[in-house]
Formats: C-alpha cells, sequence, structure tokens
C-alpha cells in the first residue's frame, strides 16, 4: 500500500524542494535531455509493457505522477516570484540559486543540443549524464555495471540512493536551503527517504529480472539506512562553515525551527525532551529529528551502541547554547557513531520481531512526551506508518495513522498534547493485538 491522501503535502513539496545532484555522475558526462528517453519505442509508451524486462513507459510516469518534473515549472509561480524578489535574485527561472534547486543546473558545457532547463529534475538529474550509456544501456550485452562505470548514477545501492537523495531534500556544500531562503517564503525541508520514494511514484517493476541485476530492500532497510544517513549528513554540515561563518548567528537552519516558532511569549511550558537534558530553558536547540529517529534504529540496530548516542546526541544539543567549537567537536563525536551505525543498517536484514521492537520504541517514545516537537512527530507518523506497511499491519491500523497524519498536517496548528493522546490510543490498540 502507498501512503495516499495523507501525503499530498509531501509528493507536492518534492517539486518544491527538488536539488539536482552534482555529483560525478551528473557533472563528468554531457546531459542528453529529458526527450533523449521519451520516445514511445524507448521510455515513452503509454502502458506499461508485459514482454520487456522494464515497464517502458517511466517517461510517462515521470511526466504525469513525479513531482520532480514540475520543479522548474514552480519557479514560473507568483510565489516563487516573490521569494526570489525578496531575495533580490531576479527572475527566479534564471537565478542560480534557484536553478539549482529545481533543475538538472548541470554548466553549459555538459548539455546536449535537446537539453533544456524547463525539463525539471528529469532523467539524467537522478541517472546522471547519459553521453556514454544512452546507446549501449539497452543492450543484453552491456551490465549494469558496465553503464555505471560509463556515467550512471548508482541509484540501486542504498548508501549512494541516500547520498543523491540527502543532496536534494538537505542540502550539500554548495547549496542549502538557508533561513534567510525560508524567511523570503521558501519551505522548510523535510525528508524521509522510504516515503519520498514511495510517494515518487516508482517507474520501475521489481521482478526477477530486476532481481538478477539490482539488489531489493524492505521498507524498513530503506527507512532505517535513510534516516541514519540524513543525521550524518546533519552532524557533517555542523562541522562546516555554514556554523563558523564569521556572522552574528550562525546558520540558522541547522536549529530547530520550532525551538522559536512554535513558542509563545506567554507559553511556560518548557520542559527537557529526550535529547535536551543538558539544555537550559530558552535556548534553541540543533534540529534533533533524525537524531531521535537514530537512536530509535540503534536500540534495536546496535544495542550497546545506543547508550553512547543518546549521551554524546545530549552533549550536542547543551553546546547549542555554547561556544561553535563546541558544537563542531561534540558533532564531530556523534558522526563518527553514526558512520558505524549506517555501515551496519546498509547490510542489516531486519526481521519482523525486529520491525515489531522498532514500532513500540517508536511509539513509547512518542507517548512519553518526546514528539512535542512537530519535527520529530512529523518523522514519527512517517517511520510508523511505514513499519506498519511492512509488517502487513497497515489496514489493521489505518484509520489511527490517518489521524496521525491529519494532526501533523499543518505545523501551525500542531497541537502536542492531542498528538500524545493519539498515539497513547495507537498503544493500546498494539497491546490488545499482541503486537
Amino acid at each position: 500500500m502507498v501512503r495516499a491522501s495523507q501525503l499530498t503535502r509531501i509528493a507536492a513539496a518534492l517539486g518544491a524542494l527538488a536539488v539536482a545532484s552534482m555529483s560525478d555522475a551528473q557533472v563528468n558526462y554531457k546531459h542528453l535531455g529529458v526527450t533523449s528517453c521519451s520516445s514511445s519505442v524507448c521510455h515513452g509508451a503509454v502502458t506499461p509493457s508485459n514482454t520487456y524486462d522494464i515497464l517502458l513507459n517511466e517517461y510517462v510516469t515521470w511526466s504525469h505522477l513525479d513531482a520532480h518534473s514540475k520543479a522548474f515549472a514552480s519557479l514560473r509561480s507568483l510565489k516563487s516570484r516573490q521569494i526570489a524578489a525578496k531575495l533580490g535574485v531576479g527572475d527566479p527561472t534564471q537565478a542560480k540559486e534557484c536553478l539549482d534547486c529545481h533543475t538538472d543546473n548541470v554548466p553549459p558545457q555538459q548539455r546536449g543540443e535537446k537539453f533544456s532547463l524547463a525539463d525539471g529534475i528529469g532523467c539524467e538529474a537522478c541517472h546522471g549524464g547519459s553521453e556514454s550509456w544512452l546507446a549501449t544501456h539497452t543492450s543484453k550485452r552491456t551490465s549494469y555495471r558496465d553503464n555505471v562505470a560509463h556515467g550512471m548514477y548508482p541509484t540501486a545501492d542504498l548508501r549512494q540512493r541516500a547520498q543523491l537523495c540527502l543532496s536534494c531534500h538537505y542540502g550539500t556544500a554548495e547549496k542549502f536551503a538557508t533561513h534567510r531562503m525560508m524567511a523570503a517564503g521558501h519551505p522548510r525541508l523535510s525528508f524521509e527517504m522510504d516515503t519520498f520514494l514511495a510517494l515518487q511514484p516508482p517507474h520501475y517493476r521489481v521482478d526477477e529480472d530486476y532481481k538478477r541485476r539490482k539488489p531489493i530492500f524492505t521498507s524498513t532497510q530503506i527507512w532505517s539506512y535513510g534516516q541514519l544517513a540524513a543525521a550524518l549528513r546533519e552532524m557533517e554540515t555542523l562541522q562546516g562553515p555554514r556554523i563558523n561563518n564569521g556572522a552574528a548567528f550562525p546558520e540558522l537552519a541547522l536549529f530547530n525551527c520550532y525551538g522559536c516558532h512554535m513558542s509563545s511569549m506567554r507559553r511556560t511550558d518548557w520542559s527537557h525532551r529526550l535529547l535536551e537534558g543538558g539544555a537550559e530553558p530558552g535556548s534553541v536547540p540543533i534540529s534533533d529529528g533524525h537524531l531521535v529517529m537514530a537512536w530509535i534504529i540503534a536500540r534495536a540496530l546496535a544495542p550497546q551502541t545506543a547508550p553512547g548516542l543518546l549521551r554524546m546526541s545530549r552533549s550536542l544539543i547543551a553546546a547549542s547554547a555554547s561556544e561553535r567549537a563546541q558544537i563542531i567537536e561534540r558533532s564531530r563525536e556523534v558522526a563518527v557513531t553514526l558512520r558505524r551505525l549506517c555501515d551496519e543498517a546498509a547490510v542489516r536484514t531486519w526481521k519482523s520481531a525486529d520491525e515489531r521492537q522498532l514500532l513500540r520504541t517508536l511509539v513509547a517514545v512518542g507517548t512519553s512526551g518526546e514528539f512535542r516537537d512537530y519535527v520529530g512527530a512529523e518523522q514519527a507518523v512517517m517511520g510508523i506508518d511505514g513499519l506498519l506497511i511492512q509488517l502487513g499491519l497497515s489496514d489493521r491500523f489505518r484509520k489511527r495513522v490517518d489521524e496521525l497524519y491529519k494532526l501533523t498536517q499543518n505545523d501551525e496548528a500542531y497541537a502536542p498534547e492531542q498528538f500524545v493522546a493519539s498515539l497513547q490510543q495507537l498503544q493500546r490498540e498494539l497491546d490488545r493485538a499482541g503486537v
């Protein structure tokens, strides 16, 4: 089952937030353009094929159902023009700050005759410049490994897939959705790999031929690795120039948005959350949504590692109110542990009992009040939904999950007390069902 109506807002955000990866596969080979793939005898068939190893309608799926194809078109909207005007970058369809995030903005010398920025996040933004593999990738004599050697991006590899997605939905050293951009109206970035891949939607068929050529991963494998990789990317960014930027404030997009934006001068209900043991009232903590998920995953993946990760994460959050050098040092320590966990998650085969433990831990952490923070609640819902789907229990608990999605549909209307109450009801239902 694909998460449908509950996640419409996230699906729409894919087009607004998509960022073209600038890996070697993207920039070392010429990009020939989407029209090079869209012929009806290539990937542009109206209906999927039942006689070939691939569907052949991948272009149609992308152009009609995938929000990535609308990424450039969104720059023509009134909202995009207003954001660009506030940032002083001129026409958003020509500004590098916008093109880097809304189209396959490779250098001009890497663009073929049919290449068009108006295609948005097209085939080669993810699959790499096709100059050296377009003519050969249809041949049964050419292996997937051969295509990768000639510039095709290895999206089938879980590690590489995560890095590609994160380059779009978190950022890189070259491009990043800054606090300045968000203040001008750009949406806040959000990422959960398993959910986003389900919403893309997939334009491939996992059949016997696919299994012979490429690895396959369960929803739990994708979710767990994606969360750990996202937390690691955050830690690496905290060690870079966006913290030591020479300005009065470091890059505020690295901190918890809702430390300020969900507060009120009349509210006095501040309390420590899981990672805030050393934090002080009034401090603005590092964004920790993925870190909390990483700790939950570590408890099932590497139980001996989880206490140390929790301790180091708390030290990092406490350092938010300290010198920037302390943030850098603490994030470096956390990153070492996260790299080890990523290595373990990349090869972990999750058993049903493990997945049930993940689900129960995730719900229990929520019922304790941890997800008073909106970012944590947003991640928790997607994780709970994915685990229930993986366990074959989605239909049984669909009403409760739909309620959780509804409670996190609007960050400005988010009421943590209602969210906790709904999680408590889910916990009771899981208990009755013996999950």
